[in-house]
Formats: structure tokens, sequence, C-alpha cells
């Protein structure tokens, strides 16, 4: 081949690696116009958070709280966590003139912020770990399954569904806790048990939790347990020790059981992070 046209296919061969390269380039991952970061002065023991499009307010949350919530992990599938990271606690506001989701503030936007003002870095990987199977107790569940149209479907396009009451909308699937340190709830309609069993992996448990009853469709759950009384403010009374355990709770109020054992699971794992600036 003439050593003109060689060059000219090397050449044109150039040209299209580098078109190819440049369209398969990740497109850039959005973040907040503005954001402000400051240690919280409120030295108070509630947090707050407020996710809605296109804004982002977290009061009082630790950086190991705020890395969690980030990356949608519970405490117990994170490793590399300083002990200043549970100490320092921060307040967060962050606004984005963009037509972001709920979805997005709360994960990649808040994830770009972290590597921006912490330089955090982190990378996922499976691991087997101790952990609870959710399984069926032997007299079978005793869940109410969910009625047709009892709630309404939820998306994290839209602002973040509010305390459930008899006059605002009930969201399928989207179980929220309450509780005063000791005495704990979990309720919600149109829960399936994969979403169970994640809300009970974040629930103070040693260990995280994974589905195995075979189960599907939504339920209506009322969960009610006791923690350690240890945890909670104020002394302890009989009354506390005497309300059933989480594991009991399981077993008693939904006819499920929680089974210490061993399985494959993501982790978390923080390579990088640095102590924080106010700005």
């Amino acid at each position: 081949m003439h050593r003109y046209t060689r060059s000219l296919l090397l050449l044109i061969a150039t040209a299209n690696a580098a078109a190819f390269c440049q369209t398969q380039e990740p497109a850039a991952r959005p973040g907040f116009d503005v954001a402000s970061i400051r240690l919280d002065a409120s030295n108070g023991n509630k947090a707050y958070v407020q996710a809605v499009p296109g804004r982002l307010v977290m009061r009082n949350f630790s950086l190991k709280q705020i890395i969690l919530f980030a990356y949608d992990v519970p405490r117990n599938q994170v490793l590399g966590v300083q002990d200043w990271m549970d100490s320092t606690h921060l307040d967060i506001q962050a606004t984005t003139q963009s037509n972001a989701t709920v979805k997005q503030v709360e994960g990649p936007m808040l994830q770009a912020l972290l590597e921006e003002r912490f330089h955090l870095r982190v990378h996922r990987e499976s691991m087997e770990r101790p952990v609870y199977q959710l399984t069926v107790d032997k007299g079978g569940p005793k869940m109410q399954r969910s009625k047709e149209g009892s709630c309404a479907p939820y998306s994290m396009d839209s602002p973040p569904p509010p305390a459930t009451t008899a006059s605002q909308t009930v969201y399928c699937d989207f179980p929220h806790f309450s509780g005063d340190g000791r005495n704990w709830a979990l309720e919600g309609t149109g829960v399936t048990v994969g979403k169970l069993a994640a809300s009970l992996s974040r629930s103070g448990l040693d260990r995280p939790v994974i589905d195995r009853t075979g189960l599907s469709g939504g339920f209506d759950l009322r969960l009610k347990w006791v923690g350690d009384p240890a945890s909670g403010p104020g002394p302890v009374t009989p009354e506390d020790a005497a309300g059933p355990s989480i594991f009991t709770a399981v077993k008693e109020q939904l006819g499920l059981k929680l089974e210490a054992t061993k399985g494959a699971v993501e982790i978390l794992v923080i390579d990088h992070v640095e102590k924080p600036s106010e700005n």
C-alpha cells in the first residue's frame, strides 16, 4: 500500500477512535450551585433532614451519618470510619437551580459535595459478613396483606412524603420509624418484605438483615419493640426491661424470625476523608 494511503487511513482511524472516546465519556455528575457546611451548634440530640427537588437541609448529622445517607447504606455496612467522623456533627444547606429530583439531591449531588469538601473517596465491595436472615416462622406470617388502593405509589421524583395521618396521603412501601430511644415502632402500608428487611437493618441491629422469606407483595405493618434500655435517656424502669426485644416482636407480631448466619453483603469502604473546614 502507498505510504500516503496508509498515513491517511491511520489518520482517519485515529480521528474515529477519538470521536468514539468522546461519545463514551460519562455525563458530568450534577452538583449543588450553593452549599454551606458548618459545625452544628445546637448541642441537641435530634437530627433533622429535609429534601425537596433542588434543596437539601441536614441538621445535627455526624459526617458518618451523612455518608451513610448519601450512599444509602446501614451503619453496619461501612468500613474505614474514624472516631472524629462520629463525634463531629454538622449542618448542611445546599441548593441548585436545576430540576434536580429528591433522589439526585440525596444521592449523587450529596456525594459530589462530600467529595469536594471532605475529599472523600470510597468504593464498594462484596464481603462475607455476619447477617440476620429474615425467614417465615413455623406458624406462618401474621402480617395483613394491603388492600388495593389503600396507598399511593411514591416516587423519589416527588417531595418526601409527610408522616401518615388521617388527612394526609398514605404512600406505599414507605415505612417510617418513631420512638423515644427505648420504645420504637416501625409502621407502613403496602410495605414489601424487602423494604422491611432494609428498614430492620437500620433499626440498631448489629448486623444487616437479608430477606429470605420468599414473600412478595405489600403488607400493612405495625411493629413495636423496646430497644436496649442502657442506650436510652433517663433512668431504666422495670417497664423498659419488660418490653419485647426486636427479635421477639418480629416473631410474635409479624410471624417472621431473625436468625444469625453469614452471607454476602455489599460494604461501603472509606478509602480517604479529610476533616472539614467551615464554609
